[in-house]
């Protein structure tokens, strides 16, 4: 670490312990001017220094993590994150999730204060209403309450910096299942209020490095492909047509190929195509029990079929008309076309199909 970040490092530990909220802010604006002056090298050890921080931040501090994520976003490595920021977004869902019913107990229905219009410690002053806290120890009363408090005004801190960092690739590898399920079930219970959560959940179900076959029913043809980075069935959708369209004679699909804005909306180009000109369907796909596999949903949602998901393409028939190329800007998406079935091998999948998908 240079010398120039480890001091602005120290100035923002040292505004944070003072409890100055100006000179907090003025740190971390510092360590962030600092850090990009020098390059990827001085974001990633910023973020190196910032990690060991986060789990005990919260309330306006939770900031910090924010500061992360965008030094990810200007090219810092986010491997240091791995294992502070989804725990610690995880479980600021997990306690926002309580505040309705611990107020609503505590305050016999009154309506709960936005976050912006509120203060933690009125909230603490509140819920130490409710007759469960009362039991506790004093401490861990406190302790409890406050954080319990934070989280209805810093959880939308932790998922924005999470979903700036869920969007690498490396990241989201390196995030168990384990930990990607907890975090689906925290985003779940507070969806209905923040739209970062449902981002938190739909990125910590994306696939990478997922292997998946796709049958064309009109020919009986097979292909083994390998996808990462797909955020929906829509972008799904353009990218197989770009891949798989082609010369017959070469063993791909007939048909006229996506329009090229299309394709660059489902990958590195603006994402937003806009409802008067809508990225169309170039077929149908059915999953291997035979359900439509909407242009809506996401890739996770095909259930695989003895191990292996398979879409079976068919001639489109009304289609459907997608607005937006890809739901997620900063995530690259990869889709391989790794080989052509031999025959035999797609009728072999052929077989385990329902009668009549084909």
């Amino acid at each position: 670490m240079s010398p120039q970040v480890e001091l602005a490092v120290r100035n923002l530990t040292n505004a944070m312990e003072s409890g100055s909220a100006p000179a907090y802010q003025e740190a971390l604006h510092e360590l962030a001017e600092t850090a990009r002056a020098e390059g990827t090298e001085g974001l990633s050890a910023a973020v190196a220094a910032l990690a060991p921080l986060l789990s005990g931040l919260g309330g306006d501090f939770a900031m910090t993590a924010i500061l992360a994520g965008a030094c990810v976003e200007w090219g810092a490595s986010p491997t240091p994150l791995i294992d502070v920021l989804p725990a610690r977004a995880a479980e600021a869902m997990m306690l926002n999730a309580t505040v309705p019913e611990l107020w609503k107990a505590a305050t016999g229905g009154r309506p709960l204060p936005e976050p912006e219009s509120a203060s933690a410690d009125e909230l603490v002053r509140e819920l130490t209403r409710r007759p469960w806290w009362r039991r506790t120890t004093g401490r861990a009363r406190e302790e409890a309450l406050t954080r319990i408090a934070l989280s209805w005004f810093d959880m939308e801190d932790w998922l924005k910096a999470l979903n700036s960092v869920m969007v690498e690739a490396s990241f989201r590898v390196a995030v168990s299942d384990e930990v990607k399920a907890e975090l689906r079930e925290h985003a779940a219970s507070v969806a209905d209020r923040s739209q970062r959560a449902v981002w938190v959940s739909m990125l910590a179900a994306v696939l990478d490095n997922e292997s998946f076959v796709v049958i064309d029913a009109r020919t009986r043809r097979g292909y083994s492909l390998t996808m990462s980075g797909i955020g929906s069935n829509g972008q799904l959708h353009i990218l197989l047509a770009d891949r798989l369209i082609g010369d017959q004679e070469h063993g791909l699909v007939a048909g006229p190929p996506p329009a090229s804005r299309w394709v660059e909306a489902a990958t590195s180009g603006d994402p937003q195509l806009g409802a008067e000109s809508p990225a169309m369907t170039s077929f149908e796909l059915l999953d291997g029990y035979g359900r439509l596999i909407t242009p809506d949903g996401a890739p996770a949602d095909i259930e695989a079929l003895d191990g292996m998901r398979i879409l079976v393409m068919q001639p489109v028939g009304q289609g459907y008309a997608m607005t937006a190329g890809r739901t997620f800007e900063r995530m690259k998406p990869a889709l391989n076309l790794d080989r052509i079935l031999p025959q035999a091998e797609t009728e072999r999948w052929i077989a385990r199909l329902p009668s009549g998908i084909m």
